[in-house]
């Protein structure tokens, strides 16, 4: 069900164009071809249970961007996503109420409890709705966030808010703080993550 949708990642990983300003992005492409190359010798198996959130109508205003390597991911995400085990971090349950929990939700693709298990590289993708405030959060974790749809505006530690939009990168090293402003459409952002990986953010 989802190897498609890993190839697709693991292709605009491949051919992105700023790869080399981002190190981390050699553990991950390593990662999801080495479970490619499982799905092509018959070796990886797996049964993927449905759990639907709210946050998954959003997707039907996620709009593509004309950007041909990000809307090859959005699609196919699009197309999987009624189907897959949709989730949020259960340290949120309880910080959240429940109008910001019905906007928010992410698929995790691959990692420690994920539909695909790997120690050490956690691959996603992350959904809100328009108009949420996602608080300064930190994870020891380093982070790649790619923006597949909508113009959600990223600040990091002590620095100013930056806008972004279909295309752009942001990267996060281990427990640098950083908080999120979605705009007046859907935000559906790709993530990946690589060092220490268990723990969620907080």
């Amino acid at each position: 069900m989802i190897e498609t949708l890993l190839r697709c990642i693991a292709d605009f990983h491949r051919h992105r164009s700023d790869r080399q300003t981002f190190p981390m992005l050699e553990q991950v492409q390593t990662a999801l071809d080495e479970l490619i190359g499982q799905f092509d010798r018959g070796e990886l198996k797996m049964t993927v249970d449905t759990r639907p959130l709210p946050v998954a109508d959003h997707l039907k205003a996620a709009a593509s961007s004309g950007n041909p390597a990000t809307d090859m991911v959005l699609q196919e995400f699009k197309r999987v996503a009624p189907l897959l085990p949709w989730r949020q971090t259960a340290g949120y349950l309880d910080v959240f109420d429940s109008s910001y929990l019905d906007n928010y939700g992410y698929v995790q693709l691959i990692g420690p409890g994920s539909i695909v298990e790997h120690p050490s590289v956690r691959v996603g993708v992350g959904v809100w709705g328009p108009n949420l405030h996602y608080p300064m959060h930190s994870h020891e974790a380093e982070e790649l966030y790619d923006v597949l749809s909508g113009e959600p505006s990223f600040t990091l530690a002590e620095s100013p808010a930056r806008a972004t939009k279909p295309g752009d990168a942001i990267h996060n090293p281990p427990w640098r703080p950083h908080a999120l402003d979605f705009g007046a459409t859907p935000t559906v952002l790709l993530y990946c993550w690589t060092g220490a990986v268990v723990g969620d953010a907080a």
